[in-house]
């Protein structure tokens, strides 16, 4: 801060109030951001964003455990399914095996070849048809005998390989001679030379009910949930829509990983498009998949319902938080509420008796009650010190000596850092035995200037005496002075001046509480500085040592 003649130091001229002053639209008080409006918004935001966090969690929590829930519980059901799967086309072979054996090693068309086709038909259940073939394909007995294969040769790719191979075996999905998508299951016959005669074949038909159907199609979620089965190349043996029977199943990760012996669960998008959570299983008797799935849409529906459920129980005990918050803000904004309003009439004489009246329940409003109330009593008896005394350096302009010592006085009492610039100009003798004092005096009005152009509103800047000149650097650190120092040596140089050739300056830094911790002696460690300076050279910047450290005050010349 720089005085000019007249001014009061940190008290401007301030109009008199008007004895009722305007009041304030009613729009702008309604809009007007106070501090418990403040602490009121932030509360309520706070409890907002917490609560939303929390239901935000609380929706992921819930949706992971739902879905991993289901993804588990499908994968069991598909494992069980699979397991009882197994054991039913075990069955149906010890089935075919025990037919075979019955017919003593014998394979002869005639009654004895069909009855037990048609026992094994309809009493298991387990097959849609029965044929009894011989080793050169020809059908000797089937049951039902609609199916019109007696009496023929089966020439399929599933029939040759069956007499080849010789072994109980499983078919692949395939077209029958009949048209039907079937697969087959079949047990070699031998005579008692264990040569071969042929094969019991019991086929499932895939398009109609048949055993896979009974066991599978009821899924014990009612709620688009299914099951469907894939042979080890990925054809559909079962599926709930027919039509499906017969075609690939796709390409999909879990697909894939059934159709090759895993056991596990996954997202999948069925044909529809639709995104299921699926579990599959292996069954090792056939090389076929069981995959069981349920909709994720049907699994979440209730989540937002539960969403829902857990605001409203949250509810209630908002809004029996809001008045506390309300009540709370209040009291915590009254006492600064009250010193703001203190502060805008720091004029009024009665300012100080108002000040004792404000509660201060907390350690701020304690803080900011005393500091009101020290501010207050310092500017009181600053302004009354300069208008008692001529404070002013009536050549620059500037505070003198005697406003300077009574300003670092009352900041003796205010305990706030600060900085203290001595400064004079180098040679300054010689400007004035070579240009003449008016010239010199010129000079030192240009000094002047540059040091009230670079300083804050805060900042005091004044002539000690002499060429020598003091800035005060109110609340700034030591590294911010030196950057204050530095930009007073570029502004003299690139500046034109009064004698037209280039003019320094050396300055001396001291700084409370970074180099003295006694604001008394920071004049004297700023002077010790300057001198440092000169010693050093002239035209440079010295800090001041710390205490104890004082250099010699033996005064160098200008």
């Amino acid at each position: 801060m720089v005085l000019s003649p007249g001014a009061s130091f940190f008290i401007a001229a301030v109009p008199p109030r008007p004895a009722n002053p305007p009041a304030q639209p009613m729009l702008s008080r309604l809009f007007q951001i106070d501090l418990q409006r403040l602490i009121l918004w932030l509360c309520l935001l706070s409890v907002v964003v917490a609560l939303g966090n929390a239901l935000y969690a609380s929706y992921l929590v819930q949706r992971e455990v739902l879905l991993r829930n289901t993804l588990e519980a499908n994968r069991m059901y598909a494992s069980k399914l699979a397991q009882v799967t197994n054991n039913l086309l075990l069955d149906a072979q010890h089935l075919l095996s025990y037919s075979t054996e019955s017919l003593d090693g014998q394979l002869v068309a005639g009654p004895r070849l069909e009855a037990e086709a048609d026992r094994l038909q309809q009493q298991s259940q387990h097959f849609d048809s029965v044929v009894f073939m011989r080793f050169d394909g020809m059908v000797l007995a089937t049951s039902p005998s609609s199916i019109g294969l007696a009496g023929k040769l089966l020439e399929s790719d599933v029939s040759r390989y069956i007499r080849k191979l010789q072994l109980p075996y499983i078919s692949e999905p395939f077209k029958g001679s009949t048209g039907r998508w079937l697969i087959s299951l079949s047990y070699p016959i031998f005579d008692d030379d264990d040569l071969y005669l042929g094969a019991v074949i019991g086929s499932i038909y895939l398009h109609e009910r048949n055993v896979l159907s009974r066991l599978l199609g009821q899924h014990y979620y009612r709620d688009g949930s299914h099951l469907f089965v894939v042979d080890g190349k990925g054809i559909v043996l079962y599926h709930p829509d027919r039509r499906r029977i017969g075609l690939p199943a796709g390409n999909d990760t879990i697909i894939r990983s059934a159709m090759s012996g895993q056991e596990g669960d996954g997202q999948l998008r069925d044909a529809d498009g639709v995104d299921m959570l699926a579990g599959y299983a292996w069954v090792n008797t056939a090389n076929w998949g069981v995959v069981a799935q349920r909709p994720t849409a049907t699994t979440l529906a209730r989540l937002d319902e539960l969403l829902w459920v857990t605001v409203r129980n949250a509810l209630p005990l908002l809004l029996l938080l809001l008045p506390g918050i309300w009540w709370m803000s209040k009291l915590i904004a009254q006492p600064l509420r009250r010193l703001a309003s203190i502060a805008r009439r720091m004029d009024d004489g009665a300012s100080a008796d108002e000040i004792k009246q404000v509660p201060s329940w907390y350690f701020e409003a304690q803080q900011l009650k005393r500091a009101l109330q020290a501010g207050l009593d310092s500017v009181h008896r600053i302004m009354q010190g300069l208008r008692r005394e001529n404070a002013t350096d009536p050549l620059t302009g500037l505070t003198n000596r005697r406003g300077l010592t009574t300003v670092l006085r009352e900041y003796l009492h205010n305990d706030s850092r600060y900085a203290v610039l001595a400064l004079d100009i180098d040679h300054f003798k010689q400007v004035n035995d070579t240009y003449g004092h008016d010239v010199g005096d010129t000079l030192l009005v240009h000094l002047a200037s540059i040091l009230q152009q670079n300083s804050r509103e805060a900042d005091l800047a004044c002539r000690s005496g002499g060429e020598e000149f003091m800035m005060v650097l109110l609340h700034a650190t030591l590294a911010e002075a030196q950057v204050a120092a530095q930009r007073l040596h570029d502004q003299l140089r690139l500046q034109p001046n009064p004698i037209g050739q280039p003019i320094t300056i050396s300055i001396g830094i001291a700084h409370y509480p970074e180099t003295t911790s006694h604001p008394e002696d920071l004049l004297k460690q700023a002077d010790q500085a300057l001198y440092a300076a000169k010693r050093g050279g002239r035209n440079r910047t010295c800090l001041a040592e710390p205490d104890n450290k004082d250099l010699p005050a033996d005064r160098p010349e200008a």
